[in-house]
């Protein structure tokens, strides 16, 4: 198993979303502890979000553990509206304290 960073980047919306699960799905059956970084993303929406809480969901089933470096600040306040920003940990926080 290896431990490595999944670099995400460009548009995190409805359309490119699946697609970057199903691949998403993938890297993370290799990994024992997975790193996402959201540095080059340059827009999300809800969609995002989705697939950050798919991708804990994911990992907590394979009794992994999951982290996010440079959360975009779209998918922090899309997370805050909906009132599920605790679902984003120390992410979120540490995004609206810097």
């Amino acid at each position: 198993m290896r431990d490595e960073t999944i670099n995400i980047s460009g548009v995190l919306n409805f359309e490119t979303v699946p697609t970057l699960m199903k691949q998403a799905e993938q890297l993370i059956k290799n990994q024992d502890k997975v790193s996402i970084d959201l540095a080059e993303v340059t827009d999300a929406n809800s969609a995002g979000l989705a697939l950050l809480l798919e991708m804990m969901r994911a990992t907590k089933l394979q009794n992994k553990s999951i982290n996010f470096k440079n959360l975009p600040e779209q998918i922090c306040v899309v997370a805050s509206a909906y009132g599920i920003d605790s679902e984003l940990g120390s992410f979120l926080n540490s995004q609206f304290n810097s």
